[in-house]
């Protein structure tokens, strides 16, 4: 018998595909790269993975699940779980878009810390002999004794293979592109020889590339955009299940984030007009299992003790064995490296960025996010650790939560008459993100509305303005308190670990784009961290990112990265009988 085939319709794009008749929505809108917020990996338990079916609706019938999660007015309108919908027959269907604006997607450029431009990349001018018959050197040798660089060589064969014709088109005179010793690429000598190079944050929840100028050190262009991995799962732990129950599930996942990068590169290139060849070095940092997925490395022995990914130090490799010769076909690409399963190089990046090695005082480093990283600095031994925050803080399992995107609830403040709100781009509010959940928390404390205990004293708190309407309910309340109560044990672990008291912390830097927008006097007043003078709390911006810069510009940011990640005392939480206790502890909303 012939297997049932089916046309589905994307909206408003009018794309179309084909499901097998039973097939799951989810795993069609995985497949072909539509639009999905999947934070609990198609479980079925976080609501998020809505879908408009405007035709086929009614070929399936609701499932329990979906009769608990959509609201009444969602079901009337047409919404399903594409986690829950079994295409039947032919269907048309409009999901969230997820990406952001161009405001969003453009954040402010960063400065980057660095006192000299000395990139890995460099070009080196070389002028040579014209062979005759009697100086057959080869074409290689000529070159490779005309520069300055010790032992120089060429490793690219295409390079190679291209060779005697480069040099005689440019005449015998040019520049080198030279990576460390390698020769990399040659360019005629009356070419401007621009050189860029592209840095990448590879983030659970969002991607960010820079492109910057090899020879000036600016940072030119940034653009960043959701990361589609999120369609499997909001936590790393959800993507390493998906790698494991699916035969090619890490092939889907690295196609996605791959995707992409392709498109976020080629955008900054046309907006830049910077030719994609010209890009020599990309470096890339990101949390352990990212970068295992970005590397097609299984991360299946991250996600269970004793916890041993294949690698933490970092590495070196062609764009071509990553697939991303489509935007980049001239780099080098550099990992920057970890420092355990879930320290990933986007905490050494930061400690790099963040001033945080060179401050001489007691510094801690959170970056706050679905894994709360963080590293505590004491005289010249630095500690770090992760705790499992949960997706609160980015939407997930909030019944109104969302990404920090066009109208998100993103600040709340009480002036002792009334309660205000403000939304990312004063759209209309759509959601609440992280920032704007903290300072929720924080005014109904300070209203009389909400206990340390988190009892609230109605149903649920609602935010009502000219800008729309937003509700936060009990088991909201409860998920921002199992976030920050993990968050708060993993830093008095780091403190014990230490030997230091609160009284102890000089400073206390906040990175991520999530640390960067929250309000530190309310992150203090529900105890999310220690009680110092908020003049002590500093935002640093996306720190990674801007540590991911940092390696393109000063290779000598290279050698310190694997000297610092050696030495970091990883402090594994699950091994500390008493962490229950201290998480329990940080459970109330208080000060301390």
């Amino acid at each position: 018998m012939k297997e049932a085939v089916h046309k589905v319709t994307f909206l408003p794009s009018q794309e179309t595909a084909t499901a097998k008749g039973g097939e799951l929505l989810l795993d069609l809108l995985r497949r072909e790269s539509q639009p999905v917020n999947a934070i609990c990996g198609g479980k079925g338990n976080c609501g998020k993975c809505k879908a408009l079916v405007t035709e086929g609706n009614g070929a399936f019938p609701l499932t329990l699940t979906e009769t608990r999660l959509l609201t009444r007015e969602e079901i009337a309108t047409g919404y399903r779980l594409s986690c829950q919908f079994k295409v039947m027959t032919d269907v048309r269907v409009k999901t969230e878009d997820l990406a952001m604006d161009s405001a969003v997607s453009k954040p402010p450029l960063p400065k980057a810390l660095i006192r000299e431009i000395s990139p890995q990349v460099r070009l080196e001018e070389f002028s040579l002999s014209r062979p005759d018959i009697y100086d057959q050197t080869s074409d290689y040798s000529r070159l490779m004794s005309a520069l300055v660089t010790e032992r120089p060589r060429i490793d690219r064969l295409n390079l190679l293979r291209r060779l005697p014709h480069i040099i005689r088109e440019i005449d015998y005179r040019g520049r080198a592109v030279m990576y460390g010793s390698e020769v990399i690429d040659i360019l005629p000598f009356s070419n401007e020889s621009n050189i860029f190079g592209v840095a990448i944050d590879i983030g659970t929840t969002t991607l960010a590339v820079y492109l910057a100028d090899l020879k000036s050190g600016e940072i030119v262009a940034v653009r960043s955009a959701p990361n589609p991995q999120s369609a499997y799962g909001q936590d790393v732990i959800s993507r390493i299940d998906y790698t494991i129950k699916r035969d090619k599930g890490i092939d889907e996942l690295r196609t996605t984030v791959l995707t992409t990068l392709n498109k976020l590169i080629d955008d900054l290139c046309e907006e830049r007009a910077v030719s994609k060849e010209r890009i020599y070095d990309t470096s890339i940092v990101g949390n352990t299992t990212m970068i295992h997925i970005l590397l097609g490395i299984s991360p299946e022995r991250i996600s269970s003790s004793p916890f041993i990914p294949a690698f933490t130090g970092g590495k070196v490799f062609e764009s071509r064995e990553l697939d991303l010769e489509e935007s980049i076909p001239n780099s080098k690409i550099y990992i920057m490296p970890g420092i355990s399963a879930y320290v990933g190089s986007d905490i050494t990046a930061g400690i790099l960025s963040s001033g945080f090695v060179e401050d001489s005082g007691n510094v801690l480093l959170v970056d706050i996010g679905t894994n709360g990283e963080m590293a505590l600095k004491r005289g010249d031994k630095i500690f770090a650790c992760s705790t499992a925050a949960g997706p609160a803080f980015e939407g997930g399992n909030i019944s109104q939560g969302t990404i920090a995107r066009p109208g998100a609830v993103d600040h709340v403040w009480f002036n002792g008459e009334g309660i205000g709100f403000s939304t990312v781009n004063g759209s209309n509010a759509s959601g609440i993100c992280g920032s704007g959940l903290i300072d929720a928390i924080a005014v109904m404390i300070d209203a009389g509305i909400l206990d340390e205990s988190g009892r609230i004293k109605r149903e649920y708190f609602e935010l009502d303005g000219p800008a729309g309407r937003v509700r936060i309910n009990k088991k909201d309340i409860r998920e921002v308190q199992l976030a920050k109560a993990a968050i708060r044990a993993g830093v008095s672990v780091l403190m014990d670990r230490a030997g230091i008291e609160t009284r102890d912390i000089d400073r206390i830097l906040l990175a991520g784009a999530f640390g960067n927008y929250i309000d530190p006097e309310n992150a203090l007043r529900i105890g999310m961290l220690p009680k110092v003078p908020v003049e002590r709390v500093s935002p640093v911006g996306n720190a990674a990112g801007l540590g991911a810069v940092l390696a393109l510009l000063d290779s000598g940011i290279r050698e310190r990265a694997e000297n610092i990640s050696n030495k970091i005392y990883y402090v594994e939480l699950s091994g500390r009988k008493d962490f229950n206790e201290i998480f329990v502890d940080n459970l109330a909303l208080r000060e301390g």
